[in-house]
């Protein structure tokens, strides 16, 4: 079954997610993990992400502070599994619930606390269909800290409200760009960088050809009026009144219709400039349609 985007995004990110060493880069993966989760009361806690991978870290994690928690896996459909992570006991949420007060203390403390809480809450969307990076939270008050927390870093999002949930998100690709590759995200960043630039040249291209059919529509009807206009002349006498030099450019425009202007200006001997060309042209259509107004 083919993963979605923002999954595959998910586990790059563990796949490059090095276990911390440092006490407190654990715990703030643990915080960022548990971030949505209400712990005002000692219910128990059970939490199903949709990246089974990401219980067995969790877990392992929880057992470096003695908090006890187990993992149960169960068949959702034939080819896929969901898996809930729980933690039962009182000490062991009491544990939890002050492990969410705790602070950056590292400068890889950040990045951890990113890591937990996108796996748990966040999702990437595909960047051929749009650009947004968003974290979905429960909690009004954790989402303007979350807000707050990602601007501290150096990432601007924005906070709306989705029926009952709380948006963190942001629409600027390079936002998003910056934020993955902070978290280890790296390949799914460069893919977001690649679609970027098949979409600037399509929109190139595309805005090159409509310039290009316009110019094209636009000649082609320029060379009709002034072939109207020379056979206007024609028709009616007065071509044998014309300058030499009008009459050398009738003849030619007759002669090769389906040139463009500078192509038509190369022929004559000497070359003609396009604006020379283009000011006589003028003059025989100005001719042709004032002896229309005296026909009339």
């Amino acid at each position: 079954m083919e993963l979605s985007f923002s999954k595959q995004a998910k586990l790059e990110t563990l796949d490059n997610f090095k276990y911390p060493k440092t006490e407190c880069c654990k715990q703030n993966f643990i915080k960022g993990y548990f971030y949505d989760v209400r712990l005002d009361d000692f219910t128990d806690i059970a939490v199903q992400p949709d990246i089974i991978k990401s219980t067995k870290i969790t877990k392992k994690l929880l057992a470096d502070f003695d908090i006890d928690s187990y993992v149960v896996t169960k068949e959702k459909t034939e080819n896929k599994q969901i898996a809930t992570i729980y933690i039962t006991e009182e000490e062991s949420i009491e544990k939890l619930r002050r492990m969410q007060k705790v602070r950056v203390q590292c400068d890889r403390c950040a990045k951890a606390f990113f890591v937990g809480v996108f796996i748990k809450n966040g999702t990437v969307s595909d960047p051929s269909k749009e650009y947004q990076l968003e974290f979905v939270l429960s909690d009004e008050d954790r989402a303007a800290k979350l807000l707050a927390t990602l601007y501290r870093n150096g990432f601007v999002f924005k906070i709306s409200q989705r029926r009952k949930s709380f948006v963190v998100y942001t629409r600027n690709s390079e936002t998003i760009e910056d934020f993955l590759a902070t978290i280890g995200a790296q390949s799914t960043c460069l893919e977001i960088m690649s679609n970027k630039v098949v979409k600037d040249i399509r929109n190139k291209i595309n805005r090159i050809t409509n310039c290009e059919t316009a110019n094209i529509a636009k000649s082609t009807k320029a060379s009709s009026e002034h072939i109207n206009a020379i056979n206007q002349l024609m028709e009616s006498g007065k071509m044998e009144f014309l300058s030499d030099d009008l009459k050398a450019v009738a003849d030619m425009k007759l002669e090769n219709p389906e040139l463009s202007l500078a192509e038509l200006a190369a022929l004559f001997d000497p070359p003609l400039t396009k604006s020379s060309l283009n000011r006589r042209l003028k003059k025989l259509c100005e001719m042709a349609k004032t002896e229309e107004n005296n026909e009339q």
